[in-house]
């Protein structure tokens, strides 16, 4: 008698086609673009790395890839981050560790993402170009064919993704900004009526202790 082997089926369909246009954006992968836009807004970045984030991890939803291996919201290359930030050995534990970091800590990945960033920009002299095809292929672009064609992709996909968040981050800011306003507003009532009913509360002054009258217990025969 054969036994056949019995597999169970891979539920992809709870892990797919989150990668969608803005508008469609869950409220977590909201969070993640506006963080990203605003880690790089002070150094005129902001909506490169907001597009970064959407194209690489589609705004927080696919934090690692293993093939890489790179992790975070803007998958950095993991070895090279032990590399440049640790005097760590490269063994699969560290990368281990590094890759959980990068997932758990948006401030480091986008630290991480901001000083590569920086850097290309200042190798590139300036040209945007320049900067995102090295900040996806470093070097390699230069006189590898088939990487060029990579970075050259990478560059038209973050441009593409910088003119729709054009459109979209001033918006949802906006909606964002009013609706923290408005729970700030909510609060603030709700602190300011409680005040007022403790204010108009009457305090009953305490009563002074009644005297015990002294109790003379015979004792026992």
């Amino acid at each position: 008698m054969f036994l056949v082997p019995i597999y169970a089926e891979l539920p992809l369909h709870q892990i797919t086609g989150k990668c969608v246009d803005p508008k469609n954006f869950s409220d977590k992968q909201k969070k993640v673009i506006l963080y990203a836009y605003k880690y790089g807004a002070p150094k005129g970045l902001g909506y490169t790395m907001a597009a970064i984030a959407w194209k690489e991890s589609c705004a927080g939803e696919y934090m690692v890839n293993f093939s890489d291996p790179s992790a975070g919201i803007y998958h950095a290359h993991i070895p090279g981050v032990i590399k440049k930030y640790s005097k760590y050995k490269d063994t699969s534990f560290n990368r281990n560790l590094v890759g959980e970091l990068l997932m758990r800590d948006n401030e480091f990945a986008s630290k991480v993402a901001l000083d590569n960033l920086l850097f290309w920009q200042k190798t590139r002299n300036g040209n945007y170009k320049n900067m995102i095809k090295s900040y996806n292929k470093g070097f390699s672009w230069e006189k590898n064919k088939h990487n060029n064609k990579l970075a050259e992709s990478y560059y038209e996909d973050i441009k593409l993704n910088v003119l729709k968040l054009r459109s979209f981050i001033p918006k949802y800011t906006k909606i964002h900004n009013n609706t923290t306003k408005i729970e700030l507003e909510d609060k603030n009532k709700t602190i300011k009526k409680t005040i007022k009913e403790l204010q108009n509360t009457k305090i009953t002054p305490a009563q002074p202790p009644r005297k015990q009258e002294k109790i003379f217990i015979m004792p026992e025969p």
